[in-house]
């Protein structure tokens, strides 16, 4: 298979070219073959004219019919009255003797022959000439008329060159740019001098460049928080075996050991939550696109948050709809509404209240998640969907992850989150979203678990 674009345009351009020269060929020579006919034609009238005077003697046939026989481009032959032949040019095959005047075409053994025939003065004068010979002065013609045309096409071959050289020498450049690029170089290549025809192709290269810088921006700061924040677990980890190591009783291993599995517990929620982060960015994310139920994901949600409530008696409320549908990642909407029911349980204090309600206005759909706990103070609103960050004052346990992944995975879906502060009191979260064109909004009666 050919894969050198300068290779098959020159071959393209070239049979083009070759193309062009055998229909002028073809063109010239039939235009020749015409000229020739009609000035043939008008030679062998005019000889017949010029001969009808002539006084014809017997002799003159053997003279005349003596070698020579192909020195004769027309062959003239005269007939009396009588029928009786009384002169011919040379003793070659002729054609016989036709009924009328005027011209016509005979098909002889040695080819087909014009004749042209004229009466006067009793006699019948015939010119003859073979088609062969006009056939030979076409083709002279066109010939001497193509013989311009071979260098000139040989001219035009060298310019085809150039020209696809010079058209290609972008591509050449781009090229090169990208080879004599270091594994790190992300920037954009340069469009100047980019044709039309290719501008696209270098913007969409220049559009994933920019999404690998992204993509490696993103990873490298994954990489320098993750190291930054296991470093802490660890290390206390560490410290919490050696202490157990160190226990002289029963009841101190104990202690280091429940001390050591809550250690535990905190670092692989760490860890997890990290993936999440890591899964749920935007520019690492390929997650399948579906249609997603939205008061599923919700009850799922409800269901892995409910254990925790039932230890802290809280209430978990649910209003609104009971179908609704949006385009997206299950996985991610279902991580999403989980982490927000976490902190929500996980904020608020025993016997307290966390109220969920799903609404669709037009064709948005809205989700409000609200907790009767200490909420979030209006300066830290903006700061707690940043990567580790925590309101002074949390209880310890926490990542500062749970609102960033719901930021990404929000942004990744065109949804909007903001808080607030709830009519219970704590902190109410809102996140607007579009819904699926063809799912059904049905009211629901409040329900709730426990």
């Amino acid at each position: 298979m050919m894969r050198s674009l300068r290779v098959r345009l020159l071959l393209l351009l070239g049979a083009e070219i070759i193309v062009a020269a055998v229909i002028q060929f073809a063109t010239s020579y039939g235009a020749a073959r015409h000229e020739a006919n009609k000035l043939f034609d008008y030679h062998m009238q005019q000889m017949a004219s010029a001969l009808q005077d002539s006084d014809f003697q017997e002799w003159d046939w053997y003279r005349h019919g003596v070698g020579n026989d192909d020195a004769y481009d027309f062959a003239i032959q005269v007939w009396d009255e009588n029928g009786n032949k009384r002169y011919q040019s040379s003793v070659a095959h002729f054609p016989p003797k036709q009924e009328g005047p005027g011209f016509s075409t005979v098909a002889l053994a040695d080819g087909d022959w014009r004749v042209y025939a004229l009466m006067a003065h009793g006699r019948t004068i015939q010119v003859a000439q073979n088609m062969e010979v006009r056939r030979d002065r076409a083709t002279s013609l066109a010939l001497k008329t193509l013989s311009p045309t071979i260098p000139t096409s040989l001219l035009l071959l060298l310019a085809t060159w150039g020209v696809v050289s010079a058209a290609l020498s972008p591509l050449k450049r781009i090229g090169e740019d990208l080879t004599n690029r270091d594994v790190g170089s992300l920037a954009p290549v340069s469009e100047r001098g980019v044709p039309t025809e290719v501008s696209g192709l270098t913007s969409e290269l220049n559009s994933l460049l920019t999404r690998l810088s992204h993509a490696l921006e993103s990873q490298q700061r994954f990489v320098a928080d993750a190291a930054h924040e296991l470093r802490s677990p660890l290390t206390a980890l560490r410290l919490q075996v050696q202490t157990l190591m160190r226990a002289k009783d029963e009841e101190t291993r104990m202690q280091g050991a429940q001390r050591l599995l809550g250690g535990i517990d905190r670092a692989s929620r760490l860890v997890e939550q990290l993936l999440n982060l890591a899964r749920q960015d935007p520019p690492l994310q390929s997650g399948v696109v579906k249609r997603v139920d939205i008061p599923a994901c919700l009850e799922l949600a409800a269901g892995d948050a409910a254990r925790f409530a039932l230890v802290k008696n809280i209430e978990i409320q649910y209003e609104g709809v009971r179908d609704m549908e949006v385009v997206g990642d299950a996985e991610g909407w279902q991580i999403m509404l989980r982490n927000l029911l976490d902190n929500a349980v996980r904020y608020t204090p025993e016997n307290g209240t966390v109220r969920v309600t799903l609404q669709a206005e037009g064709n948005m759909g809205v989700v409000t998640i609200e907790d009767s706990g200490p909420g979030i103070g209006e300066q830290d609103r903006q700061r707690v969907f940043d990567r580790f960050y925590r309101v002074p004052g949390s209880p310890p346990g926490g990542s500062g992850l749970g609102l960033a992944i719901v930021k990404a995975i929000a942004g990744r879906h065109g949804a909007s989150v903001t808080l607030d502060r709830s009519d219970l009191g704590g902190l109410l979260v809102r996140i607007r979203f579009g819904v699926y064109a063809g799912s059904r909004a049905i009211g629901a009666a409040g329900q709730q678990a426990s």
